[in-house]
């Protein structure tokens, strides 16, 4: 059935949400406060790099079925569902800032008069949608209304595909109504026997928390044990294989690389900890997961230094990635801030390149110390050694030969383990991949234990 929707915010979750819900077929209305951005979605501009978004954006535009405004209190009032899908960033004490999501809240409560679904798809701390609901019934004309949370599962470089293709959804509600109510605004994705979990709201909130919480722990182990394994002559990627084998662990999430950033997997985790010390609750094994993830950021800098005879003052180096992941612009809480700062201070230059995110990291860094290029040849030229730190495809096509002869001196760190290492150390590069070590043959490696056997 088709619904008239509402969605206020179109940030990577709002917009992919919007255009996704009017591509199942509803009537949606995305709302923003930028006037800019308005401007521009309503000529099918998207205003940040997501694979497929743009294309979806125009499809929808083209049809008729999605309209953009900064007039929040019509698009309230005339939709019969309403999702908010506004920031919840990180405050200046490190708990989650509610702000923009209390505002979103006042749109609905001057303007709600018959029933509505209200659905919080933005992350905040469990018990935040019972307490906006008890708010709502106590300003709003009336309660004829319900108030669901339903999580986002969205990848940034993946988040059309996961939008319509994920592996489950889960609705947080405490009416029979809403569920029906949601039943029917996803009905074309659970028809495809998508698993729909129906719980209670601060379930629904605590499961977001606690996926990223999981996802995040698995990176940090696997972090760590690509540290051990550079000491042992261990190979990481053969380690990681092996415990995905384990079907009780599975393969994903494994990857060792330079510690995860991005706008969820830190800032939830320091929500879920600040909103547990509320309680005088110590998550004590959760809060050293965000620990080891900025140790693993700022240990690069002595990877390098490892290989290319200690200090990197007075030279140049070639930084290739600048988003916090491939296939996105998003900067946010990337590795490339503390790698490329511990250079600078240092006393090195930087040569930097990123086929989407430059401008982002340039107007969030704002140091002229650092030069970025269009292409990572360009940076590469005059380099005397250079760091990987976002898995792009196109780093794949870089030819070991041809980096080399571009380059002062063959120094390379493959923070992603993304690069042939036997053919850069073929081409003279003394190379050094996370999680194995810098050359060939076996390096202090622990004396075995000996067990008396009687």
């Amino acid at each position: 059935m088709k619904k008239k929707i509402t969605v206020i915010g179109t940030g990577y979750v709002g917009l992919v949400t919007a255009a996704g819900l009017a591509e199942l077929g509803h009537q949606v209305t995305a709302v923003d406060v930028d006037y800019g951005r308005i401007r521009g979605l309503k000529k099918g501009t998207v205003p940040f790099y997501e694979p497929g978004l743009k294309k979806l954006v125009k499809s929808v535009l083209t049809e008729g079925r999605i309209d953009f405004t900064n007039d929040c209190s019509t698009a309230v009032e005339k939709a019969d569902s309403v999702f908010i899908a506004v920031g919840t960033p990180r405050s200046s004490e490190g708990r989650v800032d509610l702000r923009q999501i209390n505002k979103a809240v006042d749109s609905v409560v001057e303007n709600i008069s018959d029933y509505k679904t209200i659905v919080i798809k933005s992350t905040v701390p469990p018990g935040t949608s019972m307490r906006l609901k008890e708010r709502i019934l106590f300003e709003a004309d009336t309660n004829d209304f319900d108030l669901v949370f339903c999580p986002e599962f969205l990848r940034e470089g993946t988040a059309v595909h996961d939008f319509f293709y994920p592996d489950r959804i889960v609705f947080g509600a405490d009416s029979e109504r809403a569920f029906r109510e949601m039943n029917e605004i996803y009905f074309p994705i659970i028809s495809r026997d998508v698993p729909v979990l129906k719980c209670c709201q601060s379930s629904a909130e605590l499961i977001k928390y606690g996926s990223n919480v999981m996802l995040a722990a698995r990176i940090a182990v696997i972090n760590e044990l690509a540290e051990i394994s550079e000491v042992v002559s261990a190979d990481i990627e053969e380690v990681s294989a092996g415990i995905g084998m384990d079907k009780r662990i599975g393969p994903d999430f494994l990857k060792a690389g330079p510690g995860f950033g991005g706008s969820c997997f830190g800032k939830d985790i320091e929500g879920l900890v600040s909103t547990a010390s509320k309680v005088n609750l110590d998550l004590s094994l959760i809060g050293e997961i965000t620990v080891s993830n900025e140790r693993q950021k700022r240990r690069v800098l002595s990877m390098l230094a490892g290989i290319a005879g200690g200090s990197v003052k007075g030279k140049t180096v070639a930084v290739l990635g600048l988003a916090f992941k491939e296939d996105t612009d998003d900067v946010r809480d990337s590795s490339a801030f503390p790698v490329i700062s511990e250079l600078l201070n240092a006393g090195a230059s930087v040569q930097a390149h990123d086929p989407e995110a430059s401008i982002n990291f340039a107007a969030e860094l704002q140091d002229k110390r650092v030069t970025y290029f269009e292409t990572a040849e360009e940076a590469l030229a005059g380099a005397d050694s250079a760091i990987l730190l976002t898995a792009w495809d196109e780093y794949s096509d870089i030819d070991a030969e041809t980096a080399g002869t571009l380059m002062n001196d063959r120094i390379l760190v493959d923070t992603r383990n993304f690069l042939d290492k036997e053919i850069f150390r073929k081409a003279g590069f003394k190379f050094q991949a996370v999680g194995s070590c810098a050359v060939s043959g076996r390096r202090n490696v622990p004396e075995p234990e000996i067990l008396n056997v009687r």
